[in-house]
């Protein structure tokens, strides 16, 4: 189980440094996936659990990185 957890720690950190990168980090500069560099499941997984953790966020078929929400559940996932 810890090492799952740290797989997609490992994966969601690796999605927030493209989006960093991209200074997609507000609503007025968010980009859409291909802008990203991201793959097609990044939308699938949008509509499951990554969407729902808060830290990429959609809006008008862009995407975000929430850098808070991140933090918050970095530090989460890392005291369990």
């Amino acid at each position: 189980m810890l090492r799952q957890r740290e797989e997609i720690l490992n994966r969601v950190t690796a999605i927030a440094a493209k989006f960093k990168k991209k200074s997609a980090t507000t609503s007025e500069k968010a980009l859409t996936t291909q802008e990203l560099g991201l793959p097609h499941r990044f939308e699938e997984a949008m509509h499951r659990r990554l969407g729902k953790s808060g830290i990429f966020i959609e809006v008008n078929g862009k995407y975000y990185l929430s850098e808070q929400r991140l933090k918050e559940v970095q530090k989460r996932m890392a005291s369990r």
